[in-house]
């Protein structure tokens, strides 16, 4: 399952869950005013902007559904 990935959030957030900044790609899981998105975070490379944000934005049962997959790999 692939998600879409835009440059743009919602608006500053709170970082729910998060994977360690240590990797070349990190990921954020952001709560804002009860919908929430996947922010990642990727060092600096050429052709894959810093920052990136879901398209999506769901419902913490849902986030927390896609958040489970994105870390066991079945999205991406």
């Amino acid at each position: 399952m692939a998600l879409r990935w835009i440059g743009q959030g919602l608006a500053p957030g709170r970082v729910v869950a998060y994977t360690c900044s240590c990797r070349m790609t990190a990921y954020e899981l952001v709560a804002c005013g009860g919908v929430y998105q996947i922010r990642r975070r990727t060092l600096p490379r050429r052709g894959v902007p810093p920052v990136s944000w879901t398209a999506e934005r769901w419902r913490r049962a849902e986030a927390l559904e896609w958040w489970r997959r994105l870390l066991s790999g079945h999205a991406r």
